[in-house]
């Protein structure tokens, strides 16, 4: 009898192991080949131990399969986790998952093309590079890739590309009217239509014990300020659109995927604009402020309410992204740069290319000693940072919270900087 059921386990053992099999063949991305694995793949290892204990009924068999059936029980799940999360940073695909579902879109950054394709875009270019170099040919070519965008699109100038279009402000807090008059100023200079937005955080107001009362204070506070913004029509002679939405504000904010949208956002606060409301309902105090750029297709600027005057320290890697804010910031002369400083590794055609546009906007350069270093947890050097008055960084730093642990997400470019940040992410 106990032999029978030994040789049923042993079947059903291997009945898993064949699903997950099946499961490694059909799946389509690695994380479902991994749950088939893990999951089918310890059942039925387990089961076929235990079958082979009770056929064997001896100690010794009993002993050491069951030191390996917890060995298994142990091991398995923290591999499978590190595999993942290897797989989820190389850019992995995620089959049937788009971002808005993403749970670690705000956690983990990861590239958007699986290493592989990366791998075979090197190849390519390689390639290409190599048959440019056989041929000699004489034409130069631009190490800024949104220049080359623009000359392959058949635009008379880098102005054309990075330009906006319109200029869209999120007004959060008490501080709303002062940074409402930057965005203002920029949109009166460029000549451009300006967009405020106040979103009501409708999360927010729904985690707290008296919903209506929350509102309310939230509405009271939205209309004291008002007026100011309603002012900035006539006294910069700008056009602008009062836009009031409750709901998710992340998305307000970021408006409808408009790459031609700059986006003016406070370094601080929230769309419950600081009326001070517990949320015992909440597992976390509200907090989207950094969501905002990923959500947003355009470039995004977080600003302080004042306007400086002094250097702009770039945080370079090459990227599409890096290369565009910059260009804007350049073209567009968004903040008056004594000095355009520059951290990172730039080969000598692109120091060249930064160095051409840094003059076109009568700013000087300086980059970096190659051995300077950024501290443990900082993007930067305090060198590089200390009395710059805006950053350009290829992306924002993780996690996309304004507060972690207390932290200041601006302390993680460099402790204690303050200042304007812009992304293009």
């Amino acid at each position: 009898m106990v032999d029978l059921i030994a040789l049923l386990v042993k079947f059903v053992g291997v009945g898993f192991l064949l699903i997950a099999t099946i499961g490694l063949l059909r799946f389509d991305d690695p994380f479902q080949r991994m749950h088939a694995a893990t999951k089918a793949g310890t059942l039925g290892a387990g089961l076929v131990l235990i079958g082979i204990m009770l056929s064997k009924s001896s100690l010794d068999s009993t002993m050491m399969g069951g030191m390996t059936l917890l060995f298994l029980i142990l091991t398995i799940p923290v591999a499978s986790h590190l595999l993942a999360r290897a797989a989820y940073l190389s850019g992995a695909e995620l089959a049937g998952i788009g971002d808005a579902d993403n749970a670690l879109r705000d956690v983990l950054k990861r590239p958007e093309q699986p290493i592989e394709k990366q791998a075979e875009r090197l190849d390519l270019q390689g390639m290409a590079a190599a048959a440019e170099t056989d041929i000699a040919t004489e034409v130069p070519v631009s190490a800024d890739p949104v220049l080359c965008d623009a000359e392959k699109s058949g635009f008379v100038s880098l102005k054309d590309v990075v330009a906006p279009e319109r200029v869209r402000f999120a007004a959060v807090g008490d501080a709303a009217p002062k940074l409402a008059r930057r965005a203002a100023e920029f949109a009166a200079r460029t000549d451009l239509p300006l967009i405020a937005v106040v979103a009501v955080d409708t999360g927010y107001v729904d985690a707290t014990d008296n919903s209506t009362e929350t509102m309310r204070l939230i509405r009271d506070k939205v209309g004291y300020w008002l007026p100011d913004l309603r002012s900035l029509s006539d006294d910069l002679g700008v056009s602008v659109e009062l836009v009031y939405e409750e709901g998710d504000a992340a998305a307000s904010m970021a408006g409808v995927g408009d790459v031609r949208e700059f986006l003016v956002l406070p370094t601080d606060g929230w769309a419950d604009h600081g009326v001070g409301v517990a949320t015992p309902h909440a597992t976390k105090q509200p907090d989207g402020l950094l969501r905002v750029a990923s959500m947003h297709p355009g470039p995004t600027l977080y600003a302080v309410d004042v306007p400086r005057a002094g250097p702009v320290t770039v945080l370079f890697d090459g990227s599409y992204d890096v290369w565009r804010a910059l260009d804007l910031a350049l073209v567009e002369r968004l903040w008056t740069a004594t000095e355009l400083r520059v951290f990172g590794y730039v080969d000598a055609a692109s120091r060249a290319e930064i160095v051409q546009r840094a003059a076109d906007a009568n700013t000087p350069v300086v980059f970096a000693d190659p051995e300077l270093t950024a501290p443990d947890e900082a993007l930067l050097p305090e060198q590089m940072v200390s009395d710059a008055v805006a950053v350009i960084l290829p992306d924002l730093p993780r996690p996309l919270r304004t507060r972690w642990y207390g932290t200041f997400w601006q302390d993680k470019i460099s402790p204690n900087w303050r200042g304007d940040v812009l992304v293009w992410t």
